[in-house]
């Protein structure tokens, strides 16, 4: 079952994308990286549009790629998923994550991407990339030891350690946990907070706060991207993945 990504404008001038697929955790493939990043244009160019919001369904934000397209990256050039996550980084207006349940691996990196995160206070955040013999993509080998420290980002990175919504609070990958189930809201009354403000003013800000770490940002992407497609096209990475379909399989 594909995962859709639908973008709704809204009259407030706020674009909510939301990533459903609730059967597979919403996991995203190359046709949904299209779909957001056209998702991402359609919001740029819209003036109407103020505010970003990116969202999954209630129990899910996303599980990160699907693993069938690292095998298909063994083949690759580039990594459709560093497309996106460059064009949300280059974003120029506010952007939004509201994440429930579970975000896993791209997962996180989308709200290390983001202006604002808000999560569900049940939510797991897990970067399982070295358990499937991978290394990660987005640029979170840069952003996330800069939040966290170099030895909390090594567990998460390194050792692939799951953490929580408060956890994720404590490091600044999010801005703050809600109710489970409430997180959208939260994220809804950010942009309306944002709204209020001069909307010039908002847009200057992040592009001075970007423009300082814009080109650390896409060395780190052209980096990972290489080594990622280096470690899709090895033997362990290929059989970690193949093991992993054939306990899904017997399961």
């Amino acid at each position: 079952m594909a995962t859709r990504i639908t973008a709704s404008r809204r009259d407030d001038g706020i674009m909510v994308l939301k990533i459903s697929c609730p059967e597979r955790r919403n996991i995203l493939d190359e046709a949904s990286y299209t779909r957001l990043i056209e998702g991402i244009a359609a919001a740029e160019a819209d003036d109407g549009v103020k505010v970003l919001i990116i969202t999954g369904t209630e129990n899910c934000f996303t599980a990160g790629n699907d693993l069938a397209n690292y095998q298909a990256l063994a083949e690759a050039e580039s990594v459709m998923a560093i497309a996106f996550l460059r064009r949300l980084h280059a974003f120029p207006k506010p952007a939004i994550a509201a994440a429930e349940g579970i975000a896993m691996g791209l997962g996180v990196s989308i709200v290390l991407h983001c202006d604002f995160a808000y999560a569900g206070q049940s939510i797991r955040f897990q970067l399982p990339f070295t358990r499937f013999a991978l290394s990660p993509l987005g640029a979170t080998t840069l952003l996330l030891p800069r939040l966290a420290g170099p030895k909390a980002a090594s567990e998460m990175l390194l050792l692939g350690n799951a953490f929580s919504a408060s956890e994720a609070r404590e490091i600044g990958l999010v801005t703050d946990t809600a109710p489970d189930g409430r997180a959208l809201e939260q994220a809804f009354d950010c942009a309306n907070r944002l709204l209020s403000k001069p909307y010039a003013s908002l847009l200057a800000t992040k592009a001075l706060m970007r423009e300082g770490q814009a080109e650390a940002v896409e060395a780190a992407l052209q980096r990972e991207e290489q080594a990622l497609l280096e470690r899709c096209r090895s033997p362990e990475a290929r059989s970690a993945i193949d093991a992993f379909f054939a306990r899904k399989h017997n399961a």
